[in-house]
């Protein structure tokens, strides 16, 4: 049963706090500055010794402060108003973990696991290579230097590392992405796209000279644009033209934005909304963005929507503006200045990555309703006790305000759990995976669900047990940098199915990774 102060709080979120900024047009149009289509994968696989693959302490210099200037009067003062205290208990046979195999490990911190799902394949990647399976876990593509990917194209000389895979479902086609520029001048974003659905044959790749260097890159996939937020004092907001490349075109146009509107924390990134399901939003919607601000770094604790309209047709005319701020329970994202965060069984701690939303912003469009799930982590009782804040956003299908329908935080015990990642399938059942940790518990990999009865009640519990992927054995040693992200995808083939990657540790202090989480399906 609610409390009345939770009561109290459903009511207040009712309110929307409307705050549309002035739209700003695009510092710059441009097109591709490289174009080209790769041999085969596995040809490409023979490059892998003439190219980069070291390993290590990732873009240590590009570190920027976690700001919280008005934390002395921050919300909330004591315990998260929408903790989950216990755990969930409903469990089905069909629930259990279907498969659960090894991925790829390395030393690189963080390691950056990521990966996602296709109609026969899996394909994940690591800082700072990529390797391809069947859904049974046979390896087809053996691990290989993410910059191979790229070879010949302008940039591709270094492998820097940020790797993002997608499956671009409503195309059947698969894309990749890799930033240019840590050690070198200029800057570029790398990205490719397979030809045909399997991705271990050709793919076109583009080079595009990016206005700043664009750290810790997130993209969403709408009918028109591939969307892509970054970190960066310069543009941080991208559009690029999706018809043109998944066509294999030369050059395709990219729209860019400096975000005026992007809260006060230090290192920050917007993140794109990412359509998963047969669906898009109807045509005409702009492509949308959201992200977290906290009241320590100024203002209300919120989420920030914005829309980015372009005509492919008329790039110049492109518009980019934030149109909701959305009031939501008071939430703390400060666990301190430093990198240091997360207790593990002995003296080093891991870097929560608390100032953003975690990969990824998961959206889609039921019959005449349109949903969003997205979390970040959060301090739960001002202890550095970390769990996962996630909510739900609905709005009509033919566009208008986002409300929040359903939120809460996932903390039922003493362990810290971050590195969250969230999805919603096709029948509104929603998986959450992350890591756990405690100065009791080695890192491990865990995941937790909401089933489509408990979701129709909308009260922000989930309500399937927690289940283990994988228990720690060992701790990281010598090394905040834990992760940057990761991600539960939904397999095309049923849209119904949860896959899921993170990362662990091995013997010698090397992250080892589970893929996928293993064909969960959470069915009643």
């Amino acid at each position: 049963m609610k409390s009345y102060s939770l009561l109290m709080i459903t009511f207040f979120l009712g309110f929307n706090l409307f705050a549309q900024a002035p739209k700003i047009k695009p510092t710059k149009v441009s097109t591709a500055v490289y174009f080209d289509k790769s041999p085969p994968l596995k040809e490409l696989i023979k490059l892998a010794s003439t190219y980069d693959f070291a390993e290590g302490g990732r873009n240590e210099d590009l570190k920027k402060p976690r700001l919280y200037p008005f934390a002395e009067t921050a919300l909330p003062k004591g315990n998260d108003p929408v903790l989950q205290r216990k755990m969930g208990t409903k469990s089905t046979p069909n629930r259990n973990i279907l498969q659960n195999f090894n991925g790829q490990s390395g030393f690189s911190g963080p390691l950056d696991n990521n990966g996602s799902v296709g109609r026969d394949h899996y394909m994940q990647s690591i800082n700072v290579r990529y390797a391809i399976y069947e859904k049974d876990g046979t390896q087809v593509v053996a691990p290989t230097a993410m910059n191979t990917l790229f070879a010949g194209v302008d940039g591709a000389t270094v492998n820097d590392g940020d790797p993002i895979v997608m499956y671009d479902e409503q195309a059947d086609r698969w894309f990749a992405a890799e930033f240019s520029g840590v050690y070198s001048n200029p800057d570029y974003m790398l990205i490719a796209i397979s030809e045909t659905n399997d991705p271990t044959g050709n793919w076109f790749r583009w080079s595009f000279a990016m206005n700043g260097f664009p750290d810790y890159m997130k993209f969403g996939i709408t009918a028109d644009s591939y969307l892509m937020g970054a970190n960066s004092d310069g543009d941080d907001i991208y559009a690029f033209e999706r018809s043109v490349m998944l066509a294999g075109g030369a050059n395709p146009k990219v729209v860019q934005f400096k975000n005026p509107n992007r809260p006060n924390s230090g290192f920050h990134v917007v993140l794109p909304m990412d359509t998963d399901g047969g669906t898009f939003a109807p045509t005409g919607q702009p492509g949308q963005f959201i992200t977290i601000n906290d009241d320590a770094w100024g203002g209300t604790d919120q989420l920030w929507i914005y829309d980015l309209d372009v005509d492919w047709a008329n790039p110049n005319a492109a518009t980019f503006q934030r149109t909701q701020m959305l009031n939501v329970p008071a939430f703390d994202s400060n666990f301190g200045a430093s990198w240091e965060n997360i207790v593990q069984p002995n003296n080093q701690k891991l870097d929560a990555v608390p100032q953003v939303l975690m990969n990824r912003a998961q959206h889609r469009v039921y019959g005449n309703t349109q949903s969003l799930v997205c979390l970040h982590t959060v301090d739960v009782d001002n202890s550095d006790h970390a769990g996962l804040r996630w909510y739900e956003l609905t709005r009509s299908n033919n566009g208008g305000n986002w409300a929040i329908r359903q939120n809460g935080t996932y903390a039922p015990d003493g362990d810290s759990r971050w590195m969250g990642s969230i999805s919603q399938n096709d029948v509104h059942e929603i998986a959450i995976g992350y890591n756990v940790s405690s100065s009791n518990t080695h890192p491990s990999i865990r995941y937790a669900g909401q089933s489509a009865a408990e979701y129709a009640n909308a009260n922000g519990v989930l309500d399937f047990a927690e289940v283990s992927i994988q228990e720690g054995n060992a701790s990281q040693q010598g090394l905040e940098r834990w992760g940057d992200y990761t991600n539960m995808s939904i397999d095309p083939s049923d849209d119904h199915t949860f896959w899921f990657t993170n990362t662990y540790i091995l013997p010698g202090n090397e992250r080892g990774t589970k893929l996928p989480l293993g064909n969960l399906v959470l069915l009643q």
